[in-house]
């Protein structure tokens, strides 16, 4: 299909509202899409002036000009009766000659033409272009490059698929926003798709074209000042002099100079050749007192031969989450003599990335009778939880903190508090786990110091925090350390994997399904049974069978992970039709009562509020989750048939970031306008409780209308907004209360609450 024009509604407004006026210039930088903006635009003569052409006089006018009479005003005439009353449309009006130029002004200034121009920022235009937005004879607006939202919709739209998260970031970083750039390195990239997601296989695509335009911005570099745009390329930032010829290919940071643009720096490496590329490294590697850069650079230029700056290097990149440069450094400490420190890192790091039988084949080969409590500790979560040797693992460990981890994912609590005490604050966070699995959670989440010698074990004490904020109900904390750490690991795919899944369970909880379900179609190898176990879920939310999903999830049930087991229940009581009380007796037999509570609101979603309501007030009076009175005070304003209390809890539940509760307490209210509201987030969620509300949804068209009106705009001001007649938005306006279900437009101001913030 072709390239699709996504993310420029409001410019597109503008250019189709100008075409019924004066006209319009777009700027903005070249490849942003200008000429692509304007192709939507309907014309009755287009004008594409070129550098070629801009020497001969009226050059661009040919194809109006008369053939026998070649006097110059005899030209100028012809072409000004041929536009005269018509709407134009010039690409790169800086492009044009003079008599051009001067012929466009003419026509704008005395109003018998619409002209409407592109211009490329930064370049030298002829004066009577210059006028025409200087004197105010049309309005001028800018181009910005696509957001990371729009640059997604385009490359999925050409897919046809979900685009990666991490590739999005990195095409949509490289790009810049830039349509011309973005397209190019589409067409150069090797795409791979897993379960429908696509990826990046392999490097940064480089198309030659793309390297030559790339080229073309530096052509005119000096060689001197060409070797300053290189040695930034392979190390920057760096304390550079640079001369005025580097003038928008660099810029001025804190930390000294950086190249413009991203692929400025893709291009520089890739064309320089192999001999002048590793003198530069071997270089910045000589100056720089960054230990991992400088490293990364001994390896790169093959001079690498201290395996102590190598270890260094390496545990910092571990510390930072760059886990594929942290086993590159590692691996090549322990090869060059870097001995059993370099081993313990590099096995730790297999661990992480969910390699268990190479990382025990490492820790096997340096085991030692003195080996430290960390080192024992990860070989035995790696022994039980990657490879299920969990006695042996259990055999392994004499330390109390160590034993307590694996105790409390077999669900043995009691034991865990035998061991611990609140006192270390390493202790305190996993009796945090503890308290919030059973109710007794009351904050603050313990401040544990950071640890040198556990590597990436710290990784850990996040889990523990972002699971206890869940669990306790306080979302919103809980989404904050997910987005984070999920965006600190984009090159570790293991644990961005994992907090991809955590944030799909939040993001569920908040409604958001469509998002949920795209972020576990990213997810590959990492947490298999708890990413079905979710994946069920949305599908059944979404209404759609899940029993398969449900089916494979059952198959690979992990042992001694208790408490995530509940994750099971849901995906159970949604996709299989299991009893929630089964599933809440089961859960109030290992002493989880925050579980309980949660899969007894489940029963109270279904329908079975009366059931569920006296054992969660019990709950609401002796736990501490900050939901549970709201799950009990749902269960008794269903059982009351209270409207207001309904629309009560809906706010409560809204508040707190669940949404799809909110959503549901807001049908059963019998409040339309609220509830239309709500649903709008729920993103196609179909419950039993939201199917108490028949809501059509809103054309694209009607909702465009409905915020505008919201925002207070007259119908004939949405009307010539939108470029559509005064009719047809009276029309759109009624279609739209018939179906949510008001009657004014304070009303609707409700409904689109969010929308109107969003675009506002």
């Amino acid at each position: 299909m072709g390239w699709p024009f996504v993310g420029r509604d409001a410019e597109l407004t503008a250019v189709r509202r100008a075409v019924r006026g004066v006209g319009l210039i777009v700027g903005g930088p070249a490849g942003v899409g200008k000429t692509r903006l304007l192709d939507e635009v309907e014309c009755d003569v287009r004008l594409r002036a070129t550098a070629a052409m801009s020497e001969i006089p009226l050059g661009v006018m040919a194809p109006f000009l008369p053939s026998v009479d070649p006097s110059p005003l005899a030209m100028l005439t012809a072409a000004r009766a041929v536009l005269r009353g018509r709407v134009v449309v010039v690409d790169d009006v800086h492009l044009l000659d003079d008599a051009s130029a001067g012929l466009l002004h003419q026509l704008v200034q005395h109003r018998e033409a619409v002209v409407v121009a592109t211009l490329r920022s930064g370049e030298r235009a002829p004066e009577p272009v210059v006028a025409l937005w200087k004197d105010e004879l049309l309005p001028r607006i800018e181009l910005d490059p696509l957001g990371r939202a729009a640059v997604v919709e385009v490359l999925e739209t050409v897919l046809g698929g979900v685009l990666e998260s991490a590739t999005a970031d990195r095409l949509w970083t490289a790009s810049a926003g830039n349509m011309l750039l973005l397209r190019e390195m589409h067409f150069a990239a090797q795409w791979v798709s897993h379960g429908g997601v696509w990826s990046l296989d392999g490097p940064l695509p480089l198309s030659p074209r793309l390297v030559e335009l790339v080229e073309a911005h530096l052509a005119a570099v000096p060689a001197e000042e060409r070797r300053v745009l290189e040695l930034l390329a392979f190390g920057e930032p760096l304390d550079l002099a640079a001369s005025e010829a580097l003038d928008g290919l660099v810029i001025v940071s804190d930390e000294g100079l950086r190249l413009a643009h991203p692929l400025y720096s893709e291009v520089l490496r890739a064309q320089c050749p192999p001999l002048r590329k590793r003198n530069h490294q071997r270089y910045l590697a000589s100056v720089l007192d960054d230990p991992l850069r400088v490293a990364v650079l001994r390896l790169d230029s093959g001079t690498a031969d201290d395996p102590e700056l190598l270890l260094k290097a390496a545990n910092l990149a571990s510390a930072t989450g760059g886990v594929v440069l942290a086993e590159r450094l590692a691996r090549a400490a322990w090869s060059i003599g870097g001995g059993v420190e370099a081993a313990r890192l590099l096995a730790q790091v297999l661990l992480f990335t969910d390699r268990a039988v190479e990382a025990e084949e490492v820790f096997a080969l340096i085991a030692s009778d003195d080996d430290p409590v960390e080192l024992r500790t990860m070989r035995a979560l790696n022994l039980g939880w990657g490879l299920g040797r969990h006695e042996e693992a259990a055999a392994m460990l004499e330390n109390d903190l160590a034993r307590s981890v694996l105790l409390f994912h077999a669900g043995k609590y009691d034991e865990v508090r035998e061991l611990l005490t609140y006192a270390e604050p390493a202790e305190a966070a996993i009796l945090a786990m503890v308290d919030v699995v059973q109710g007794r959670y009351v904050g603050p989440f313990p401040v544990v110091p950071p640890n040198p010698e556990a590597g990436l074990g710290a990784e850990m004490t996040v889990f523990a925090e972002a699971f206890v904020h869940a669990t306790h109900g306080d979302l919103a904390r809980a989404e904050r350390l997910a987005v984070q750490a999920h965006r600190g690991h984009a090159e570790w795919d293991s644990m961005r994997s994992t907090w991809a899944v955590s944030l799909a369970g939040m993001a569920i909880t908040g409604g958001r399904l469509r998002e949920a379900r795209r972020l576990l179609r990213e997810v590959r190898s990492a947490q298999p049974f708890v990413r079905l176990c979710l994946l069920a879920q949305v599908e059944a939310l979404l209404g759609n069978d899940a029993r398969s999903l449900l089916a494979e999830a059952e198959e690979l049930v992990w042992q001694g992970m208790r408490p995530y087991l509940v994750g099971l229940w849901t995906a159970r009581i949604w996709a299989g039709g299991v009893s929630p009380f089964d599933a809440a007796a089961d859960v109030r037999a290992y002493g989880e009562y925050a579980a309980e509570a949660m899969l007894l609101h489940e029963a109270v979603r279904l329908g079975h509020a009366s059931d569920a309501l006296e054992r969660l007030q019990e709950l609401a009076a002796t736990t501490t989750g900050l939901l549970v009175p709201v799950y009990a005070a749902h269960a008794e304003a269903l059982v009351r048939n209270d409207a207001k209390a309904l629309q009560e809890v809906a706010a409560r539940f809204e508040e707190a970031g669940y949404v799809l509760f909110a959503a549901e307490a807001a049908a059963a209210s019998g409040n339309r306008a609220l509830a239309a509201r709500l649903i709008g987030l729920c993103e196609g969620a179909r419950t039993p409780a939201l199917a108490q509300v028949t809501l059509e949804p809103l054309t694209k068209r009607e909702r465009e209308v409905a915020v505008l009106a919201a925002r207070g705009l007259t119908n004939k001001e949405i009307a010539e907004s939108l470029v559509i007649s005064v009719r047809t938005v009276d029309n759109h306006l009624s279609n739209t209360y018939s179906k949510l279900g008001i009657t004014t437009r304070g009303e609707l101001a409700s409904v689109l609450a969010d929308d109107l913030g969003n675009r506002g």
